[in-house]
C-alpha cells in the first residue's frame, strides 16, 4: 500500500543488485578509512547485513542486536535501554553522509531506512533530468522490491547531480559535492553567520558517590571550555537531577549533554548522551570507562574526563560532528566555516582548500576580530602552500595565526595554529614556545598534544617528544598520526624495525616525510623490492627527490641528526642521496 511518503514502483528503473554486488559493497565501505564511523558500529552494519544475507532478516530486533553486537545481558529490556536505537541513528548518518561526500558515482549504496534494523541496497541509476534521489532499493536475496521515501534531495546530492550533468572529474566532485553550498545554493552575501552550540551539562545522580559524580562534572566543564568549540551554559541554568522532569536544560541551549556517573574499585565510568533540546532526540550516546590503576602516571578522573571532553568537544567529536552535518545541508559563514573547513584538512584537495579559504576570508570580512576563523584559516593556508614551493600564503597564515593569539590569549586553538605557523616558518623557539602555551590551556587535546611531539621531536627534543606522543595515545586511546610517526621514528632509531612499520601503516597519511621513513625502514630490514615500489610513487610527485633530500629535510626543521639517520637507511634502499 502507497502512502504519501512511497513512490510508485513501477515509476523506476531498477538496478538488479546481487547478494555478490551486496556483499562486495559491505565489504568497501567497511575497509574504506573515509567511512567515519565507530568500529562498534562497524560491526552492527555487518552483523545486519550477515544475517539479511543469510535470510534472518525477519529475526532482527533490538534484542538480538543489543545481546550479540553490543554485549548487552539475555535481561536486556528495550524500553529502558535506548542503546540500538541511538546507535541505529549514529550509523544511518554516517552511511548517509558517506555516500554524499565519497559514493556518488556507486552503482550500490547501503541504507538503514528509519525504524528498521534490515539494511537496504540501493541500486543508483539516476535519470538525467532528475536530481533527486531514483534510487530502487531491492533485497538483494529475495529479489523484490521495498518502497522507499520519496525524500526531497538534500543540498549535497543536488549539487552532485547537476556536477555529474557536466561531467566533472570523479575526484574534483567529491571535494565540491562537501562544499557544494557555497557556489551551487547559496550567495555569500546573503549567507548566516553561525556561532558555536551551545550546551547544558545535565548530571543525573542516583544517591550514591554524588560527591565524587559532582566533582567530576566539574572538571569536565572545565575541560570542554579549555577546547573552546562549544559554549556552556552557565553554572545557573544546568541541573542536577534524579528524574528527567527535574534535569531539563536551559532553553537556551542547542544541545543538552546528560552524564550518569558510577565508580567502584576497579573502573570509573560515565554514561553520556547528547539530546537535541528542539527534538528531544538522543542523537548519540557512548559509555567511557577507565580502570583505577594506582601505577597509572594520571589519576583515574583525569583520564576519564580528557577522553570524555575530546570525545564531547573536539572538532572532530560528537556535538561538532552534530553541527558539520547540518551545515553541509544549510552552509553558513562564521562556526559553520570553521567546521567544514577543518573537514577539507582531513581530505586536503586543492579545490576543497580553496573553498575553506574562500568562506573564512569571506567570515572574517564580516567579521574581523573572529579569532576561530583567523586561526583555521592560517591552518588552511599553510595546507595549500607547502613547504618546497613556499609562496607569501605561508607569510599571510603567520600573520592569522599571530592576529588570533592576539585576539585570544587564553584560546589553545590561536596557539595551535600560531605552533604551526612559527615552525613553517623557522621560528623554532617561537613555534615550541606556543606549543608549551597551547597545551597549558588545553591539556585534554590529544590531537594538539600529539603535533606538539612531533615537533619536538622532529628539532631534537626527542625524549619530551617521546613522552609526550606517548601520552597523547594513551589518554585518547584511538590512533593519533602525528605521535604514531613520533614513536615509529624513535622506534627505527632503536633498531626496532618491525615496531616501526606497526606504527607507521596506523599513521598511513601518505606524507613525504612518512614515505621516507618507511622506505628507510624497509632498506634497514633489506627488503629493496618493497622500498623500491614506494620509491617509484615518491617519484612521481617528486622525480628529484633524492638529489633534494637534504634541502628538502632542511626545510621541513628535521634535526640534523635524524636526517642523517634517515639518510642511512634510504641509502640501504638504494637510493644514492646528494
Amino acid at each position: 500500500m502507497n502512502t504519501d511518503h512511497e513512490v510508485d514502483v513501477r515509476s523506476i528503473q531498477y538496478l538488479a543488485i546481487s547478494c555478490f554486488e551486496a556483499r562486495e559493497e559491505l565489504e568497501r565501505v567497511l575497509s574504506d578509512p573515509q567511512f567515519q564511523c565507530s568500529e562498534r558500529n562497524k560491526k552492527f552494519l555487518r552483523f545486519v547485513a550477515e544475517e539479511l544475507f543469510a535470510g534472518r532478516e525477519g529475526a532482527l530486533k533490538a534484542y538480538s542486536i543489543a545481546v550479540d553486537v553490543f554485549g548487552r545481558p539475555s535481561s536486556f529490556d528495550a524500553s529502558t535501554d535506548p542503546i540500538v536505537r541511538i546507535e541505529a541513528t549514529r550509523l544511518r548518518s554516517a552511511l548517509s553522509r558517506y555516500y554524499e561526500l565519497y559514493g556518488s558515482s556507486r552503482e550500490v549504496s547501503i541504507e538503514l531506512p528509519k525504524g528498521r534494523y534490515v539494511p537496504m541496497f540501493a541500486g543508483q541509476n539516476r535519470a538525467e533530468d532528475d536530481l533527486g534521489d531514483r534510487s530502487g532499493i531491492l533485497h538483494p536475496l529475495l529479489g523484490g522490491t521495498m518502497p522507499i521515501k520519496s525524500n526531497r534531495p538534500t543540498a549535497v546530492a543536488r549539487a552532485v547531480g547537476i556536477l555529474k550533468e557536466i561531467r566533472l572529474p570523479g575526484a574534483a566532485l567529491l571535494v565540491v559535492a562537501l562544499f557544494a553550498g557555497f557556489n551551487l545554493l547559496s550567495s555569500w552575501n546573503t549567507m548566516a553567520i553561525s556561532e558555536r552550540p551551545t550546551v547544558a551539562v545535565d548530571l543525573q545522580l542516583d544517591g550514591t558517590n554524588d560527591h565524587e559524580a559532582t566533582a567530576l562534572r566539574d572538571l569536565l566543564m572545565s575541560a570542554l571550555s579549555d577546547f573552546s568549540t562549544l559554549r556552556l551554559s552557565a553554572p545557573d541554568a544546568y541541573t542536577s537531577g534524579t528524574t528527567d522532569e527535574a534535569s531539563a536544560a536551559s532553553p537556551r541551549s542547542r544541545y543538552r549533554l546528560v552524564l550518569k556517573y558510577s565508580s567502584d574499585a576497579v573502573e570509573k565510568s560515565v554514561w553520556w548522551q547528547v539530546v537535541d533540546q528542539q527534538t528531544g532526540e538522543a542523537l548519540q550516546s557512548d559509555n567511557e570507562r577507565v580502570r583505577v590503576d594506582a601505577a597509572a602516571s594520571a589519576n583515574p578522573d583525569e583520564r576519564l574526563v580528557s577522553r570524555l571532553a575530546s570525545r564531547i568537544a573536539s572538532l572532530d567529536g560528537a556535538i561538532n560532528t552534530l553541527e558539520a552535518n547540518k551545515d553541509l545541508e544549510h552552509p553558513t559563514l562564521g562556526n559553520g566555516c570553521v567546521l567544514r573547513a577543518s573537514l577539507a584538512l582531513s581530505m586536503p584537495t586543492p579545490k576543497a582548500l580553496e573553498q575553506a579559504r574562500i568562506c573564512l576570508e569571506r567570515t572574517l570580512a564580516q567579521r574581523p576580530y573572529d579569532a576561530d576563523a583567523h586561526a583555521m584559516l592560517a591552518s588552511i593556508l599553510l595546507s595549500i602552500d607547502q613547504p618546497d614551493a613556499a609562496t607569501d600564503l605561508t607569510a599571510a597564515a603567520h600573520e592569522h595565526a599571530a592576529r588570533a593569539a592576539a585576539l585570544a590569549p587564553e584560546s589553545s586553538r590561536s596557539f595551535t595554529a600560531k605552533m604551526m605557523a612559527e615552525f613553517r616558518v623557522g621560528h623554532v623557539e617561537a613555534a615550541i614556545s606556543a606549543g608549551r602555551r597551547a597545551l597549558m590551556l588545553n591539556p585534554y587535546n590529544a590531537t594538539l598534544a600529539a603535533a606538539f611531539a612531533r615537533i619536538l621531536y622532529s628539532t631534537g627534543e626527542r625524549d619530551e617528544g617521546v613522552r609526550l606522543a606517548n601520552d597523547a595515545l594513551k589518554a585518547d586511546g584511538l590512533p593519533l598520526p602525528d605521535a604514531e610517526w613520533t614513536l615509529a621514528f624513535d622506534a627505527y632509531r632503536q633498531g626496532q624495525l618491525s615496531a616501526a612499520l606497526v606504527r607507521l601503516k596506523r599513521e598511513a597519511n601518505g606524507c613525504y616525510l612518512t614515505d621516507l621513513l618507511l622506505t628507510a625502514t624497509l632498506g634497514r630490514l633489506g627488503r629493496e623490492g618493497d622500498a623500491s615500489a614506494i620509491i617509484s610513487d615518491i617519484r612521481k610527485a617528486r622525480p628529484n627527490f633524492d638529489q633534494d633530500f637534504h634541502s628538502d629535510m632542511s626545510r621541513r626543521h628535521l634535526d640534523p641528526q635524524l636526517t642523517a639517520e634517515l639518510a642511512q637507511g634510504l641509502q640501504l634502499a638504494g637510493l644514492r642521496l646528494q
